[in-house]
This record gives C-alpha cells, structure tokens and sequence, in this order.
C-alpha cells in the first residue's frame, strides 16, 4: 500500500479496518492537505472524502504536536457529527489523540469537560463555531486552530447560515494571528470554482479537486400501472385509486430490494407514507425518520437501519447528506425530486463503496411529476447540475456578525473589522459606507454602541446573541410526549397546533396515530391509538423547481419522445395520453405560453419553474386587483399560475401583462407589489429580529407590520 507520506501508525489503523489501498479522490486530496494547500474536495458520496481530510491533518498532529484544538470540523448536520465522532474515535484511539463532539445538543457537563481537557480534533456545526468565541477559555482554545474541514459545504454556500460561517471564519484568523489551512468536502456542486471561493475568501488560493468516479449511476422513472387489489387498498386507506396504486407498488419496490433508502421531499408526506404501509402491511420493518422526529427516535432509527433491523427507511432530506446508515443497495424517491443536485446526492447513497452501481427509482404520480422527473433524471446522468450561486452583502448576517463581534471583544475597531467582513466571499463588495449605516443603525437599535471608530457590548447585546446564533428562521415548536413513557417523539409547528390540536383529535407521527390528550405551554402529551389520523404539515418545506428543468419539461411536451429517458412503458402512455387529451389546443411548452379560462378562474400555462411562475402570479394578480378593486386569488406551481378573478377579467388582459409595452416598468412596478405583500411582511419580521429590532419570541401577528414598514423604510433593515 502507496502510504502517500502518512505516519506508520495511520497506516496500520488503516489496515485493521481491512483497507488496503486508497480510492482516487484520497491519492489527489492527501498529498495537496499534507503541503498545507487549501483544498476543495467534490467527490460522489461513499468512497472516502472523509478521510481524504482528517487523515492528512492527523499526521500534521501527530508529527508536530500542536496545541489542542487544532483542528475544526465544521457539518450542517448535528446528526452528521454523531457520526462523525464514531468514525474518529476509532482512529483517535489508536494513535493517541482526543477527539468530541460539541454542539446544541451537547450536555453541559460534557461541555465543561470540553473546555477543561479541549480535545485535538473538534466536530461542531456553524452556529457552535459562533460561541466558541465568546468565553475567554473557548477563544484562548480557537486561537490554536490550524486546520478547518467544512463538510458538506454545498449545503451552506448559499445560504445565510454559510455567510456567517464565511465571516466567522474571518474573525477566526484574526483571532489566531494567522490563515488557517481550509478543506472543503461536498459531494454534489455545479459550481465548484465558486464554492472554492466561498470556502477560502478573497485573494487566497484553492485547489478544486473534483472526481468523476466511474461509479455507475441507474435511474429508473415510473408510473405504477393499476391492479385490480388496488380498489380495496384506497376504500380500506381511505385514499385516492391512485395514490393506493403507488403504495403497493412503493412496497413491492422495498420487498424486491435488502435496503432501501426511500427519500420523499416533505416531513408531511414522510408520515403519510410510513404511516399507510404500517396500516396495510402490518410490516415493523419498515422505519421513518425526519428532522421534526426526536434526537433519540432519528439515531434509534438510524441504528436499526444500519443493522438489518428495518429493510427500509422512509426519510426526507435528513438522511440526504453522508450520515453513516449502512450499505444500502436501492434508492427509492417518490415524486419528483425537484432538483438535479438533490436526486444526485440521494441515488448516490446506495451502491456504497468504489466501482459499486448506485441504483434507483423515481416513482411518479402524475404526468407532470413524471416528465419532471425524466428531466431531473437525464440532466443527473449528464452530470447537469444546478449552479449555485453565494448570495452578496446579506445585512442581516452582517448585523449578526457585527452584534457577535462586539460581544465576543468588548471593545472592537470598525476598521479591523470591515476588513474582516470583506475577507470572506459573500462580503467581497460590501462599500464601506453600507456597512457604516449598519452599524449607525444596530447602535440606534441599542443593540450595540458605536462611536468614533469603535463599537463593542450594550446591555442588549448578549441576550440578542444568544437569542439569533442560528439563521435559521424561527418557527414556535412543541414538543410531542407520549404520556405513558414519558419520551419525547417528535415536535409540530405552531401553525398546525393551532388547526388541529383538539383533544381527542388524532395525527400521524413516526408512522404511528397519536390522541390529543393534554395541552402544555410548551409541550403536548399524546396516547398511541389504533386509527388513521391527520397527516401534520410543517412549514416551508416546498423545494422550488429550477427554471432550466421546467423548460427540458416544455421541450418534452413539445417533442413528444422519451427515446433519451429510461421510463417505463405505462409512464410513456400515460404522458402520451395526457398531451393528447388537448385536442385541437396548443399545449405549453418551453417556447409556447397558453392561456385558458372557465368562469371564474384563468389559468396561464407556463414551463418557466417556480420562482418565475410565483413572480409572475403575484404581477398578474396585482395589476388585475388595481384595475377593477378586488382581491384576486393566485395559486402557482412550476408550470402553470392559477388566478381566481372577477368574470370580467378576459384571457386577453392576461396577456396584455405578459407582453408589456415597456418591459423595463417592470422592475419598479414588481418593487411596489413586494412592498405590499405577505411574503415581504413576514420576511421583514424575520430580519428585524436579526437586526434585534423585535424580540425573537415577540408574536408577530400583534404587531403593526405596516407601521413598522414606514418606520424603517429607508434603512438597511428594509
């Protein structure tokens, strides 16, 4: 075995667990961390991309001895870094070294001992990484940092969560006097020059690393035909024919295959499923799991998985991302999975291991679904991938980040820490005037005070820091306790409590019904009972679909041949059947929009995705409310805008809208329609309370949104 200038005692804890040489991506990566470059690494999902980083860093520790903590291991998933710690210990413990793991979930004794004896490899996620600024013994320990690995760092490039990863990275080597030696790992990216970027700042240089393993890659896309069994399924499920055909054939799918990963894209239809194959098939090995289930229920289910116990688990994209489950030998997703990068990741967690086949099927419901679907699943096979794109100059991670620096030194320069800001990536134009009003306005806020140079901690300070570590936006939770054992199962959101929860009321949770049995302030108590309850909604869970895509579906539409698409005949008829049923009416496709009324609705057909058909939507109904003085209902989808409108509203005013005279208008015209809608309303409630301009717990239906609005018009805030 080629040890590629790793210690000798790597190299047999290598060994022990059977490896005998290195995969491809682990002879590119290790070498280039070992010369101390910065290194991004975009590989497929199972063939070492962990290692490739930790164990170049653990033969600097163990060659050099540096101070503990020298390395950061940075992963968007608490889950992630439960299995991150298993996966390390091992080799921790047979070359000497500590590693642990700090996060929210983390007790506070373990994270008293952290800070007593800090370990040489630390694992945490972004919004711990913010803390450990704080205390004078944590910052004395991030002074000592010389290695950082981000994990799965797609998932943060191009969000908030990423750009305040980004500056606390900044501020990190500020701390440390020093650049700090940066590796990036992520499996599925079309953009890697510009996550490379993301990863290291501004004027520092990167080496993309990125594999194309021949590890093969089948997709499969279908429609269950119908059986004659599957009447009685939907009369006993109480389900659509449709959906009772697509259950049987979920579960022939599973039976067929030793372990299945079965991906849906929301938590709602998780519970659906798993909860209806329960019902029918009476089958204990079928598990569920998703991010709104408990901390011990998910790693419960994770385990059993892992070990045989459960041949298939129905999960969303909790178990997307490279958690440790096991071997498992097919991937199941129902629906569309509305992105390229998002079906990539998902087939790509079956066939573990080099040169083994990823497999896969896409079960579709409806024709759209599945011309969706044949689009996502070529473009995967071509290697099309979304870009992605890192957003610039975001405010209210700059006002996080200004808040977080004030309370982490007391009493810090403007200068200094401008300079910081426009180190990191998304930051890299921020005008320094833009960020001077920023601070002008956190210290009108009182947030922070600011004058002559300098800023630092007011008596707001720490609250509103411990209050807005994470970016994630706030949804009031409760937790779920089952009132026999007293174990928390899981968490609904405020909004479906408020609907649903009624005593006596049942709903689905774990695949399991649950009676309403008590209300607490800030938990619920629940009985197991024997029926089929209401399916919870969680919010914000719709993935959008991509302009490109929902055009490859017009194209399709348009030609009509699927000989490029591995389909199913039964799919192929029914989309055939479904384009023939117009007649003599044009369908829409990738060049073509329709337009069709029946009293009072109009539907604008348009293969343009989500976001345009939403911005669109919301154009049309406007213009329309104005002219004749009535709201006007809209509904959206990626290929069609549904608007419920007077009857005297003509297809050809419609139109009108779609063909502008003076397409430039639109801009200005679209700024005034966000102003006055609810999406900038509940996205200003959002970013006030970054800004510490509301409480984070304060209601926001009791404030004045519009009285608000008017007060901070012309501020960053806004």
């Amino acid at each position: 075995m080629d040890g590629l200038g790793l210690d000798a005692r790597i190299l047999a804890a290598l060994r022990e667990l059977g490896i005998e040489s290195f995969t491809e991506p682990q002879v590119q990566a290790i070498p280039r961390v070992l010369a101390g470059s910065n290194v991004l690494l975009v590989a497929p999902t199972g063939i070492g991309k962990t290692e490739a980083a930790l164990l170049p860093i653990l033969h600097k520790i163990l060659t050099e001895k540096p101070q503990a903590v020298s390395c950061l291991y940075i992963t968007p998933l608490r889950a992630l870094n439960r299995d991150m710690l298993r996966r390390m210990t091992f080799f921790a413990e047979r070359l000497g070294l500590s590693v642990a793991v700090r996060h929210g979930d983390t007790s506070a004794a373990e994270r008293a001992r952290i800070t007593r004896s800090p370990p040489d490899v630390l694992i945490t996620t972004p919004e711990t990484f913010q803390i450990l600024f704080t205390g004078r013994k944590l910052r004395d320990q991030l002074r000592s940092v010389r290695w950082v690995v981000v994990d799965e760092i797609h998932e943060l490039a191009s969000d908030e969560r990423g750009a305040q990863l980004s500056v606390g990275l900044e501020r990190l080597r500020d701390l440390a006097g020093r650049d700090v030696q940066r590796i990036g790992l992520s499996a599925t990216v079309g953009t890697p020059e510009e996550v490379g970027h993301f990863l290291v700042g501004v004027d520092r240089p990167v080496e993309v690393l990125r594999m194309r393993i021949p590890k093969g890659m089948r997709i499969a896309v279908e429609v269950a035909p119908p059986q004659s069994g599957d009447h009685e399924i939907a009369d006993r499920l109480r389900v659509q024919l449709g959906q009772a055909t697509a259950l049987r054939r979920c579960y022939e799918l599973v039976k067929g295959h030793q372990s299945t990963l079965f991906f849906v894209n929301t938590r709602d239809t998780a519970e659906f499923l798993s909860s209806r194959l329960a019902a029918w098939y009476q089958d204990p090995t079928i598990g569920v799991h998703h991010g709104s289930l408990s901390k011990d229920i998910r790693i419960q289910m994770e385990d059993d998985f892992k070990a045989g116990h459960l041949r298939a688990l129905v999960c969303t994209s909790s178990l997307e991302l490279g958690i440790d489950v096991g071997s498992a030998d097919f991937v199941l997703q129902y629906n569309s999975p509305r992105e390229v990068s998002r079906l990539v990741q998902r087939i790509g967690r079956s066939g573990h291991g080099v040169g083994e086949v990823a497999d896969g099927v896409i079960l579709a419901t409806h024709e759209d679904d599945f011309a969706e679907a044949c689009a996502i699943t070529r473009r995967a096979l071509a290697e099309e991938i979304e870009s992605l794109v890192v957003r610039q100059n975001n405010r209210s991670v700059l006002a996080n980040q200004l808040v977080a620096m004030a309370v982490a030194e007391r009493f810090a320069s403007a200068d200094a820490a401008y300079a910081a800001v426009r180190r990191s990536w998304p930051y890299r134009n921020l005008l320094r005037k833009d960020f001077d009003e920023l601070l002008e306005q956190l210290g009108v806020l009182k947030v922070i005070w600011s004058r002559e140079g300098r800023f630092g901690r007011s008596s707001n300070s720490l609250q509103y820091f411990y209050e807005n570590i994470s970016m994630i936006p706030d949804v009031k939770t409760y937790r779920v306790v089952d009132l026999g054992s007293r174990r928390v199962i899981g968490t609904l959101d405020e909004w479906f409590v408020a609907e649903n929860a009624k005593l006596g009321q049942s709903f689905i949770m774990r695949g399991t019904a649950w009676r309403f049995v008590d209300f607490r302030e800030d938990h619920i108590l629940v009985e197991p009972v024997k029926e089929i309850g209401d399916v919870p909604s969680w919010v914000g869970e719709d993935i959008p679909v991509p302009y490109d895509v929902a055009q490859e579906v017009g194209r399709i539409r348009r030609d009509r041949d699927l000989s490029a698409y591995p389909v199913n005949a039964h799919g192929a008829a029914k989309l055939e059947e479904y384009l023939r049923s117009a007649g003599e009416a044009p369908v829409a496709t990738d060049g073509r929009i329709t337009i069709e009324n029946s009293r009072e609705l109009i539907v604008v057909n348009a293969c343009l995705g989500s976001k345009v058909n939403e911005t669109l939507g919301q154009l049309i109904s406007s213009l329309i409310s104005a002219r004749f003085g009535q709201s006007v209902g809209v509904q959206t989808d990626p290929y069609r805008i549904v608007l419920d409108v007077p009857r005297s509203v003509s297809p050809k005013m419609i139109e009108e809208i779609l063909r502008p005279s003076d397409p430039d208008a639109l801009e200005p015209l679209l700024r005034v329609i966000l102003k006055n809608s609810a999406f900038l309303r509940w996205s200003f409630v959002y970013v006030a309370k970054k800004f510490g301009a509301l409480r984070r717990d304060v209601d926001w239906e009791a404030v004045s949104i519009p009285r608000l609005l008017r007060t901070f018009e012309n501020t960053p805030l806004f």
